[in-house]
């Protein structure tokens, strides 16, 4: 009989430890989500500009204001707002605009008026900033 007890009791509390686990994964997976939406909810909103420039001259058509999440990198608020070619990590073309190997002819970036020492799917967006995607020949 006490050995019918002793294995009642025991399987009671394999049972409630087994469901305590199960409790609290879901309790932890809930706090997860909820931090994840917190964070979401939390992003700041930054106005950025973005200019493109061919040869020394800026496309006025292609100057856009933009909306964008906090964290937002240079690269994906270009892909958002234009269409954009990339070859071997870099821009081959945006907007039709293609870049010439010949010509020496690369896209590249600046914001606020000084190039960044990072790629632009490194530099995030900073509210207020001015970022000047040109194709320019290199010199």
């Amino acid at each position: 009989m006490k050995i019918i007890k002793l294995g009642l009791i025991g399987l009671t509390a394999f049972s409630l430890a087994a469901c305590g686990e199960v409790t609290m994964q879901e309790s932890e997976s809930s706090a997860a989500k909820n931090t994840s939406l917190v964070e979401n909810q939390t992003k700041e909103t930054l106005s950025i500009v973005i200019a493109l420039e061919q040869d020394g001259k800026e496309v006025a058509t292609a100057t856009k204001k933009l909306e964008v999440s906090e964290g937002t990198t240079v690269l994906e608020a270009l892909k958002k707002e234009y269409e954009v070619v990339e070859e071997g990590g870099f821009i081959a073309s945006v907007e039709g605009m293609k870049q010439d190997e010949e010509a020496g002819k690369y896209w590249m970036y600046e914001v606020n008026n000084t190039e960044p020492t990072v790629g632009a799917a490194e530099y995030e967006l900073q509210d207020g900033d001015q970022v000047k995607w040109f194709l320019n020949a290199l010199q």
